[in-house]
């Protein structure tokens, strides 16, 4: 194990609550159903340092990601390279990373293959801003033409350019990239994609499908609406976490 010098007074701390977070959130999305055969993963900032805290190369123990702990929650700096833990980072850390660096206001980030966001990028028809989880993703996700692993700088600088401003892409054969201000959020985020996907398939076999309005979308991303989008929900996600207790 590489050893890591504290940037900051609290930092061991302050790791290790993100830690608990991000192995929850992956505990969750695993319940949720929302990465097939448990592949994917998610990252956060460390604030105040160039660090990403994200979940390491435990696919290649075989291991499922229902039972994710802190000990498989690695740290990288902001260029991929490991900084600590007990195993490496996933090799695809460059689809957080690159987007860590151009988007200051982006704090956690998660790779998933929801089964109906994907198939949208397979049929190459951009999700639509339907239903009231829908506004968060407007005016469409877009979709990037790339069906490889995101393992290089150069293929993380693809996903965050495709993303652009917005919170989400849908990648050409292979899943999704979501991102939000928190952990909690990215995780709610990624439910929201997938239920919104869904929203727009039932649709499309019934007639047009009409997005949200102009109007609604600014209400929904803006002021006590938009802590609503997620504050209001969360309970529900976080239950699913086996370890959770009411």
């Amino acid at each position: 194990m590489n050893q890591l010098t504290p940037p900051h007074v609290g930092y061991e701390t302050q790791v290790l609550t993100l830690k608990e977070r991000l192995a929850k959130v992956h505990r969750i999305i695993t319940a949720g159903g929302l990465w097939p055969i448990t592949k994917g993963h998610v990252s956060c900032r460390v604030p105040g340092t160039n660090h990403v805290l994200i979940l390491g190369h435990i696919h290649a123990e075989g291991r499922s990601l229902a039972n994710t702990d802190v000990d498989d929650i690695v740290t990288v700096d902001i260029d991929g390279n490991f900084i600590e833990g007990r195993i490496e980072a996933v090799d695809e850390r460059y689809a957080h990373t690159e987007v860590y660096k151009v988007r200051p206001d982006v704090n956690a980030v998660v790779h998933a293959h929801p089964t109906m966001a994907t198939a949208f990028g397979i049929a190459g028809v951009n999700i639509l801003p339907v239903g009231n989880r829908g506004a968060i993703f407007a005016p469409k996700v877009p979709i990037l033409e790339f069906d490889k692993q995101l393992d290089t700088p150069e293929r993380g600088k693809m996903v965050a350019q495709a993303i652009g401003k917005g919170c989400a892409v849908v990648l050409k054969n292979h899943g999704v990239v979501v991102t939000s201000d928190t952990i909690e959020n990215v995780c709610i985020s990624l439910f929201a994609l997938e239920e919104t996907a869904r929203l727009h398939w039932y649709a499309a076999r019934l007639g047009k499908v009409e997005p949200v309005s102009d109007a609604e979308v600014r209400s929904v991303m803006t002021g006590a609406r938009y802590d609503e989008f997620f504050a209001h929900v969360w309970g529900h996600y976080e239950a699913l976490d086996p370890r959770h207790r009411i």
